[in-house]
This record gives C-alpha cells, structure tokens and sequence, in this order.
C-alpha cells in the first residue's frame, strides 16, 4: 500500500474535464480538496487493504510485485503422479496404488510432505461444514518414502510425511502408497455416482497440498462446504472398469485401439475435422453392448496422460451417449497457426437436453479462448448426472440435467469457464471462492448474452444482489474464508453473486472491454501460478491505470451498500443546480443525466475522489430549463433504492379558463 486512501490521486478516475462540482460549499475542480469544513453527515471512509507480514515478505524477496504480477524471483514447485486404479461396481468401490513425486522449486530445502486425503471428509469422525454419506472414508496402506517405509501421520483429510534429510533446491522426494475407498451415493459433494450407472471420481486419490511462496505448505482441512487450492503436476493414470462403462477422464486417452471399437475410433478422427457435431457412440450402440470393446475378462483398463494440471478427474458410466465437435480456440502455441481441441458430452439418451451439449460446450470454449486467452488442452469434456448443478474439474466437468436448453447452456458455460479460472489461474477457492466463482459468473452472463444474442448482459446477478442487500442478507465482507462463515447462505452471495455483479458495475464505470482486457491481462500473468486477492486487486489496478484500493475496500472489505439519490434541483442564475447525496456507506461515481425541455441531455459525474473526502452532497451546475434529472441513468451501479434517483420538474396548471 503506497498510504492513505485520502492521498491518492484519485481525480483522472471517473471525473470529466467540463464538470464543476460545489461540495459542502466548496468549489471542487476534480481534484481532492485541502480543507472541506466539518460535514454535517460524517461518513465512513475505506481503509487501505491489508496485506500480511508474509505476503510483503515475498514482496521484498521478488516472488510477487506490489502492481500484481508473478515478481523476478518466483518459483514453483512440480508434481507427477502415476496412479493405477480399479473400479468395482459390485461393491461400489475404488482400489489403487499411486507413485506421487514432489520437486522442490524454491530455494528453501522442503523438510517435509503435505498430502490430502480428501475421502476422509466421509470418515466416521471427520470434522465437516455439510451433511455427507460416511463411508469409512480412504484406506491408506504400505507408504513409502524414496523406497523405503515412511514416518507419517493423518490429521483427518491431511498426511503429514516427515522426510528423514531436506530435499534442496531441484531435489525430488517420490512417495508410493496404496488406497481404497468407497463412492459415496449421489452427490458427495462434487463427485459420487449414481447407483452403479454412472461413476464421477473426483479428489479421489492423494493429492500434494500446495506450497507457495507465501505462506509455505497451505493444507486445510476439507470441511466440504469449500473448494480446494491444488498445485500443478503431470498425471499417468489407468483405470480398470467393466467393458461397456464408457471412461473420460482429464487428459487423453492413450490406448484407444484397445478400449474403443473401431466406428468410435473413425468417428472420433472425423470429429476433429468438421464443426458439425458428430456422434461417436450411439443410443444404438449402447442398446448392442457395442459402447466399447469387450475386453479381456470383460474389463478393460483405460490410460490418460495429462501435463500441467491441477487435478484430475474421472468419469464411467455404462450408459452414455458420446457426442463430439471440432472447436477453435486460436493460437495458444504462438507460431501463428489455428489450434483446435475438441468438445464433448456424453450423457444418458434419457437426458435430451443434452443432445446439444457439445455445441454449448464449443460455444464457451470458443468465446473464452478469444476473451481471455487459447484454450491449452485437448479436450473440453462435460459429462451428464448426479449433480443438480456442476462441479469443474480440468479438461472435464459434471453436470446436472436441466430443465431446458437455456439453464443447461448456462450451466454448461459457467462450467466450462472454470478451465480459466481457476483450473489456468490457481487461487485458492477454499479461502477465496469468489477469485474463482465470482470471475466465472461474471462471464457466464456475457456467454449467455452472446449464445442467445442478448444486447444486455449482468441483469440476472445485480438484480440478485439487490435484493440480497436490500433484505438486510448481505452480512459477511467478501474477503472472509469461505469456511468461516458465519452464515453458510453467504457462500452463494460472497462467491458468485456479488463478485459477478461488482464485476458488472466495474464494467460500467471503465466500459466492459476495458475490464475484459484488464481480466485478460491478470489471466496470463498468473497462468498456472497462485494469485492472492491483493493480487488481483492490484493487477486491475495496473490494467485499468487506476488506483481503485477505494473500491475493492469499499465493497471487498466491508458489507456497506451504495445509495446515491436526487437530493434537490434549483434554478440558480442563467442555469440549473442538483444536488447528488450520498446515502450509504459503499463508494462510487455517480453519473447524473440532465433532459432539457427541448429534449437534449446531458450527463456529468460526480468522481470517488469526492465522496472519499468525506463528503455526503455534492452539487452538479446544468444549463437552464432542465426538466428531469436521474442519477445512474444506464443503470450499471448497485444502487440499491431507486426510488429517490429521479427528479421531473411539476408541470404547470393552466390558467382557469375566464368566465364571460
């Protein structure tokens, strides 16, 4: 932080050479005034934004800037697993073994391992936030440490592994173990399966915590109510399930000549040539037992490679529908060539909304690899069940059957812009959900608006948000740890709603091509790193050439709220004064629209720089003959009353008529 808000030099922001504003009685030119008198209605100001000792520790040491970027000295840390894992549906279980391999990036030695175990959330005695399906949680056998047996020990869904000599700078410490579990039924959350039908493994196998340059080795419990913090490594996976259970996974398939019949594999090559969808294996197919090869002892193993993700995921089921469709997503390898991935769905026949799936899939990866960056990957895959909503994974997502084409495109969109955020751009959901969820809503709408050739787009999350607010449910500022809130109802206002409609607002004020491009520019500086929120604060910041601490404190740090109103508008000499007051606490420019009586308008703006005074009025200078004035008259801030924003001037009574 460079010092006070009150010091920054706020009036290039939102403030417009024309305007002449009286506050408190004091000329101000749209620039912060030295002396202002005592305000008859003191307000809150905002405080600066607080950073912690650590994070201004990395600062010093050049692993991060103070404007938001990754600094000279950043590192990160490598993984690499090689799991080989079965699926029984008989007994509804998973067995495996993983071979997990950690690479020290920084230039501390790594002196121990950190490594979650996060089907403990269904042991009898796991500590959790939500209601869950006990399983008995995951079995953990033989554990070794570069070969040899290894001193550990289990905190619910954390593994603690004491390395017996520090590994320095490059060094690699490998970890082998066996594990077992059970599929929780239904949704548990976020994976699970549906009878023995259809199987979604998500955070299913023991996974590094992540180490980052500021607060070292971060493995919080999983209480199920939150998300995760992953790091990124290269996966080799094969899963061994019943012949005819179709398996996607993050990643591509590498044997495909042994587990797909020969029509699946030609359609598959005439998929990558043609934008039109294209089906790879068939209700027919499914109803023959032809969904795949019959395998040996009616099993098949099926093996994916993935390089430089966060997680991995898996999808079986015995009944699907396989469609596919050729996607562009530009050039993400920079050698001035087209690339292309493919979009999948694979859904149950029974689920007929989904038999455009694929084209809703093509649809986000296309419009979010020309809005943020190329797509890097291979596949986009979404897979149908289990789920009421959706729960991303990279490469892959679940979700629910909808009632409609439009709530499945939506959901299908907001899904898929995950593999952005934070699956390319790893914050830590667990603590910071709306880094993610709130980006992702945010450009969900402007999809939605673009697949249905909507003009308006941030209706649906602003109009939510208001009426949050105005019930008095807005209680706990953005910036708290989504497992600590007080009130759990908060997690959908603090990590979708309100975040994606500041993001609105923000577009508003700078116009939305200015803060895509500022979006745009935050995604690739902290592709496949970990962004704190001062992170993504500053990095607007950067982008857009503004100081704007004013307005992530204002709305991020606090639960104030934004009331501009029409106090008064008079007649002075040769023109027209309105007085614009400032009714809550929350800060933000206030654009005001005058409409002559010849119906000409025009429009001034009363700059943050001027509430951040402390002021509660400020008054605008019109030419003569107004006769209506509105503040925010495009409708693009949170105002949550809008019934004091307009002001119309009383028509005259004509004269009695006289009597003869």
């Amino acid at each position: 932080m460079t010092g006070p808000l009150s010091r920054h030099p706020l009036a290039r922001t939102f403030c417009l050479a024309a305007t002449t504003i009286f506050v408190g009685g004091f000329l101000f030119d749209g620039s912060l005034l030295g002396a202002l008198g005592a305000q008859q209605q003191p307000r809150p100001l905002p405080h600066p934004l607080d950073t912690t000792p650590e994070f201004e520790r990395a600062v010093r040491n050049g692993t991060r800037t103070a404007d938001g970027r990754p600094g000279a000295k950043a590192w990160r840390d490598r993984q690499s697993y090689v799991i080989d894992a079965e699926l029984v549906p008989e007994r509804h279980r998973v067995e495996g073994t993983v071979t997990m391999t950690y690479e020290n990036g920084s230039p501390e030695p790594l002196e121990d391992l950190v490594i979650h175990l996060r089907q403990n959330l269904h042991a009898p005695t796991a500590r959790r936030n939500i209601e869950v399906e006990v399983t008995g949680g995951m079995s953990i056998n033989r554990v070794q440490l570069d070969g040899r047996a290894a001193p550990h020990w289990v905190d619910g869904t954390v593994m603690t592994i004491q390395l017996r000599e520090p590994v320095p700078k490059g060094g690699r410490a490998t970890v082998t173990m066996t594990f077992a579990f059970n599929v929780p039924a239904g949704e548990a959350p976020r994976m699970g399966r549906d009878g023995a039908e259809v199987y979604f493994l998500g955070y299913w196998y023991p996974q590094f915590a992540v180490r980052d340059d500021v607060n070292g080795w971060v493995a919080e419990q999983y209480l199920g109510g939150s998300e995760f913090y992953m790091g990124y490594g290269d996966y080799e996976v094969a899963l061994t399930a019943p012949a005819g259970y179709l398996v996607q996974a993050t990643g591509t398939l590498q044997n495909t000549d042994a587990v797909l019949t020969e029509k699946a594999r030609a359609a598959l090559q005439r998929a990558t040539k043609t934008a039109r969808r294209v089906t790879i294996v068939s209700a027919t197919d499914v109803a023959a037992g032809q969904a795949t090869l019959p395998g040996k002892g009616g099993r098949l193993t099926w093996k994916f490679r993935a390089q430089n993700v966060r997680d991995f995921a898996v999808s079986a089921a015995n009944g699907y529908v396989w469609d596919a469709i050729r996607t562009e997503v530009g050039d993400r390898d920079g050698d001035g060539q087209p690339d292309h991935c493919l979009s999948q769905a694979l859904y149950r026949p029974t689920a007929t909304t989904w038999r455009r799936g694929a084209k809703y899939a093509r649809h986000a990866i296309e419009w979010l690899s020309e809005n943020v960056m190329p797509y890097p990957w291979p596949h986009a895959t979404v897979v149908e069940g289990i789920l009421g909503g959706g729960m991303e994974y990279p490469m892959i997502t679940l979700c629910g059957d909808q009632e409609n084409g439009v709530a499945l495109q939506s959901l299908v969109a907001h899904e898929l812009a995950h593999m952005w955020f934070p699956m390319i751009v790893g914050s830590n959901e667990k603590a910071h959900v709306w880094q993610d969820e709130g980006i992702v809503d945010f450009y969900t709408e402007l999809i939605d608006a673009a697949y249905w050739r909507r003009k308006t787009a941030g209706r649906r999350t602003t109009a939510i948000y208001r009426d949050i607010a105005n019930a008095g449910q807005d209680r706990e500022p953005l910036l708290t740890h989504a497992d600590h809130l007080v009130d759990q109802d908060n997690y959908y206002l603090n990590g979708y709603i309100k975040p994606a409609a500041l993001l609105h607002q923000l577009a508003g004020l700078f116009g939305r091509d200015a803060v895509l491009r500022a979006l745009r520019s935050y995604a690739e500086d902290w592709r496949y790193a970990h962004p704190y929120p001062i992170d993504f604060f500053r990095s607007m910041n950067a982008a857009l050439g503004a100081d704007l601490d004013w307005y992530w404190s204002s709305w991020w740090s606090e639960t104030w709220t934004l009331d501009h109103a029409i106090a008064t508008v008079r007649d002075v000499d040769g023109g027209t004064e309105v007085v614009v007051a400032d009714r809550g606490r929350a800060i933000c420019p206030a654009t005001v629209r005058v409409t002559y009586g010849d119906g000409s308008t025009a429009s001034q703006t009363v700059p943050a720089a001027t509430w951040l005074t402390g002021a509660r009025e400020a008054t605008l200078r019109f030419g003569p003959d107004v006769v209506r004035a509105i503040v925010d008259p495009d409708h693009c801030t949170l105002d949550l009353d809008d019934g004091n924003d307009q002001w119309q001037r009383s028509k005259k009574k004509a004269d009695p008529p006289k009597k003869k």
